[in-house]
């Protein structure tokens, strides 16, 4: 079977309060606290040397050592050892390990960078719980269903050769967690919020624990969006195929008939999205990454704050997205905060990231009873969006064609609308796990 790879580019995970970012190239690993027997122990005041005692600990695999504010160690410990160690001298005590969030909301830079806070009317990032009343399905790795910062209404699992099942399907990536949440993350106390907040985002898994899927699953994927068009305003897709795949590119055009907004990422491949599916799907709303370090024009921003060892200039086309054109529009995408799986959240690279941006953006033109019914319908979605982007980047690509940069500041593009267009604290909950995972 034919696979395709997520477009994660380079990706970033903080995981937790104060975690320092850890490099990876699809999901960032497991954070403290994430496996059973992760403790924290602590050693009595006038003990000897925390390392000294660790080593001579059987069955513990020590990590960070503490000597000032504490004098213990970190440490991962078999059921054996954890016993052993509660009896030993010199230990105070023994704790399990556990997971700080961030107390406070913030506007992440992408958020900030496409205007979206500068429209009033639509109050992203004000901090009351209002949710956007649009559909989003996520094909990706799966979205965790269980965050606290995210509304999943629905989730399939389209793994396997037996078509897609129903509330099943869990993110064991983080893909996919971070892009729903930069479609939809909560606007309340927590996190990040997203373009479009409170979105009711589909959980449809296409891609598999290392991020990738095939032809079959994920047109397996789209076929369940199709069959809920009605339901269903937008769909995201960041992922995608060397070369033309038939099968995934009129499965595509199929769901946008029926009147779903398709959002693809064009591919971190540094080279023309015609080269690739379904970024190359011309009634598709291709999407390239901008990198933008402040969250605001001008191109005085670093990325220093993220990742020490990117190079990518303010307010540029980042150096690992396609282009050419066949994009439709830009999104930041360099270095952008977000959900993840378990609960934590994550800091990703790559179109994968722009795509659910521009995603978010058609979820407001979509919602109540804007919803699109057809290919016309879709293609008005597509070009609302297009004209109303704005040029204030620079395009590096030499592909003589530039793309707008994504712009929800306009209010008349984009309408608060009234109470209708917005339902707050909606949430379909979850009937059950399935057998089939």
């Amino acid at each position: 079977m034919r696979r395709a790879a997520i477009f994660a580019g380079l990706a970033l995970a903080i995981a937790g309060l104060g975690a320092a970012p850890a490099t990876a190239r699809q999901a960032p690993p497991e954070a403290p606290g994430d496996r059973p027997g992760d403790y924290v122990v602590v050693l009595k005041s006038g003990s000897g040397d925390p390392a000294a005692t660790a080593r001579g600990i059987a069955g513990a695999e020590v990590g960070t050592v503490f000597r000032d504010a504490l004098r213990g160690f970190a440490a991962e410990l078999t059921p054996d050892a954890l016993e052993r160690i509660r009896s030993h001298p010199d230990v105070a005590y023994v704790q399990p390990q556990h997971r700080a969030h961030f107390d406070g909301q913030e506007v992440p830079n992408g958020v900030r960078r496409t205007f979206t806070t500068d429209n009033r009317g639509l109050g992203v990032g004000d901090g009351v719980d209002e949710r956007v009343d649009a559909d989003v399905a996520v094909l990706d790795t799966g979205i965790d269903h269980n965050h606290p910062d995210l509304n999943v209404s629905r989730r399939v699992n389209c793994l396997g050769d037996r078509g897609c099942t129903e509330n099943a399907g869990v993110d064991d990536n983080g893909h996919g967690s971070n892009v729903g949440g930069i479609v939809g993350g909560l606007d309340n106390t927590i996190g990040y919020t997203g373009i479009a907040p409170g979105a009711r985002l589909w959980s449809v898994k296409v891609l598999n624990s290392e991020g990738s899927g095939s032809t079959a699953e994920i047109v397996a994927g789209i076929d369940y969006v199709t069959a809920h068009a009605d339901e269903i305003e937008v769909a995201n897709l960041s992922l995608g195929f060397d070369g033309d795949e038939p099968a995934v590119r009129d499965a595509v055009n199929r769901a946008i008939a029926k009147g779903v907004v398709v959002v693809v990422s064009a591919g971190n491949d540094h080279r023309d999205v015609k080269l690739q599916t379904p970024a190359n799907v011309a009634d598709a709303l291709t999407v390239s990454a901008l990198s933008d370090a402040d969250g605001k024009p001008g191109g005085r921003g670093n990325f220093a704050w993220c990742n020490a060892n990117n190079t990518n200039r303010d307010d540029s086309l980042a150096d690992f997205s396609n282009f050419g054109r066949g994009v439709d529009l830009t999104a930041p995408g360099d270095c952008i905060k977000s959900a993840f799986n378990n609960g934590g959240y994550s800091n990703y690279s790559g179109t994968s990231q722009a795509a659910p941006h521009a995603a978010g953006a058609a979820a407001w033109l979509t919602r109540g009873s804007a919803k699109p019914h057809d290919r016309a319908g879709v293609i008005a979605v597509r070009d609302k969006l297009v004209r109303s982007g704005n040029s204030n980047w620079r395009d590096t690509s030499g592909d003589g064609a530039k793309e707008p940069l994504l712009d929800l500041h306009d209010a008349a593009v984009f309408p608060a609308g009234d109470t209708g267009g917005i339902r707050q604290h909606e949430v379909r909950p979850d009937s059950g796990e399935a057998t089939k995972e």
